[in-house]
């Protein structure tokens, strides 16, 4: 699959494994819709701004309004919506009996209502074109589970099979829905979890697995997932 003149939408697409994935599909010929809650003020950001290729919305994937406008506004500027990967997530790390209702509701409105909001919005969108592919990007942690962080790795399992349940109601579309399941990335996120243990991938790493998987050039496994640790170069 060629993904020139394709439209990516992808929350949290302003750092990180983001970041990598967005300049990865611009290689790739893609016009890409950043949709994040926090825009750096960056000069790889300043540089995306000023190419047509590329939408930057700041925003919210927890308010639907604000989903469903930018939605909108990508199909008004490129006609339709591809792909979506659905990348956006927080985490915190703390022992389970420390966790308070705040914390649980935090991550689970974030990781999974958020995601739940930005996907069943683009599907109107990719039902109505008869096509469509979906990645979301889940962890190491979704399948194996990690001390002190729980919740994330609840948050993390849940949408491993919600790509399951997904890809299995899509099929007749068109659509097709996975995971793609990275170990630890040298991310904000990791640094802030970890400090200064060594992370297995880098953003470029995972980005070029999420590209392969588009493409079609890595098939996921029997349970829909792309385990990166596997796969990264």
């Amino acid at each position: 699959m060629t993904l020139k003149n394709k439209t990516a939408f992808i929350t949290g697409g302003a750092s990180g494994i983001g970041l990598a994935t967005v300049k990865r599909l611009l290689l790739e010929g893609a016009r890409v819709v950043i949709y994040s809650l926090e825009i750096p003020k960056s000069d790889e950001i300043k540089k995306l701004e000023t190419n047509e290729n590329v939408l930057i919305i700041k925003g919210d994937i927890c308010d639907s309004s604000a989903v469903e406008k930018a939605v909108s506004v990508t199909v008004s500027r490129f006609g339709k919506i591809d792909i979506l990967i659905n990348n956006a997530a927080v985490a915190q790390r703390k022992k389970f009996i420390q966790t308070t209702k705040k914390d649980w509701d935090f991550i689970i409105d974030v990781n999974i209502k958020g995601t739940l909001t930005v996907t069943k919005e683009v599907l109107k969108e990719m039902i109505s074109g008869g096509n469509g592919i979906i990645i979301n990007i889940a962890s190491g942690t979704g399948i194996y589970g990690v001390g002190e962080l729980s919740v994330y790795s609840l948050t993390k399992a849940a949408l491993i099979n919600l790509s399951q349940s997904l890809n299995q109601e899509l099929s007749d579309y068109g659509i097709s829905v996975f995971t793609v399941a990275p170990g630890s990335t040298e991310t904000n996120m990791f640094r802030k979890l970890f400090g200064k243990k060594e992370a297995y991938h880098t953003t470029d790493d995972v980005a070029e697995v999420i590209i392969k998987s588009i493409k079609g050039e890595q098939k996921p496994d029997d349970k829909l997932i792309v385990d990166v640790f596997q796969h990264a170069r």
